[in-house]
């Protein structure tokens, strides 16, 4: 039996998937199985997975699906034959440190955990130059990622805890709900995961904006439908209207119309109001992204001034941007 089970989809990734399996491959726990999932990945993927299960039989193995069908399925078929006490996943254009999984199964032991979690950054190349920066995980809205946690195997199937099909944004409800579901939680407190940020991201490119907002809000009804279903709103109302909260202002960043801007505020508000989360909460008044929310909410005014306000300062940022390397003041760009 092995000590974790780590799964890695993949699609279109071959510029970065030898380096990711790479530093699975470098593991220093030693009972540890990584499952490779093709998910229908038209390019060299599958031969470099393949090369991998060569060089590395007692660790890598490989599932092919000839058609492409998205990563919360792909992961959701390797959860089935994993064979891990804990699961684990990686992203195939990501890589992890070498103690990652060997330190995070320890403190599953130590603490009898059935989800642990670490600290991550995120990396950008340019040119030669990496530069990376730690992402913050500390409030519940901000740890929304699988990738930097291992999961309880036993635990996630008595509670029936999979990725949703045909969402992106899928990491988020899983994450929510398998922490929602237990007490038995810990933390490596170590930057051990690394997560790459790609312009071609499914969730990243600025073109995406819009529609990215309508998977949000297929995503978020479906989570609030599922922890209704799970009774476990009373419990976590705090924490799920801290994330419904994070989420209205977050689209203030989106590349998109105040129209639709209003709208998602509007989508958030009909979610509040229909499971209660205000007259359930212990405490809306002191969490910033909660206040904050409350006081722009059921306003169009407010809501379009405030992004407005968000605009100008991103646009005076970038300005700052531009001007500093030049090694020119604010002082001096405006004389």
């Amino acid at each position: 039996m092995f000590n974790v089970s780590i799964i890695v989809p993949v699609y279109k990734s071959e510029q970065y998937l030898a380096n990711c399996l790479d530093s699975l491959a470098k593991q220093t726990l030693e009972h540890v199985e990584v499952i490779v999932v093709i998910d229908g990945s038209p390019d060299n993927s599958a031969v470099i997975a393949g090369n991998y299960c060569l060089q590395y039989p007692e660790r890598f193995r490989k599932i092919v699906l000839e058609q492409n069908v998205g990563v919360s399925v792909a992961r959701n078929i390797a959860m089935q034959s994993a064979q891990g006490e804990y699961i684990g996943f990686v992203d195939s254009d990501d890589y992890v440190e070498a103690n990652m999984f060997e330190l995070m199964f320890s403190e599953a032991l130590n603490t009898n955990a059935d989800v642990v979690s670490c600290q991550m950054r995120s990396f950008e190349t340019h040119a030669s130059l990496i530069e990376y920066h730690n992402i913050p995980t500390k409030e519940y809205y901000e740890d929304t990622f699988v990738t930097n946690k291992l999961f309880r195997r036993v635990y996630l199937l008595s509670k029936q805890i999979n990725f949703y099909s045909n969402v992106i944004f899928e990491d988020e409800p899983f994450a929510y709900t398998a922490r929602f579901s237990t007490e038995n939680l810990a933390e490596v407190n170590q930057v051990l995961y690394n997560y790459r940020m790609s312009p071609e991201g499914l969730c990243r490119g600025e073109n995406h904006g819009r529609f990215n907002l309508y998977d949000k809000q297929l995503m978020l009804a479906r989570f609030l439908a599922d922890m209704d279903r799970r009774g476990a709103i009373d419990k976590h109302a705090d924490e799920l209207l801290q994330c419904l909260a994070n989420h209205a202002l977050s689209a203030l960043y989106y590349h998109i119309s105040v129209i639709d801007l209003v709208g998602f505020f509007s989508f958030i508000d009909h979610l509040v109001g229909k499971y209660r989360l205000l007259a359930r909460c212990t405490d809306t008044g002191e969490e910033y992204k909660v206040s904050r929310y409350l006081k722009f909410r059921g306003s169009a005014t407010r809501i379009i001034l405030l992004a407005y306000w968000v605009k100008a300062r991103q646009a005076q940022q970038q300005l700052l941007d531009y001007i500093q390397p030049m090694g020119l003041s604010t002082q001096g760009a405006k004389s």
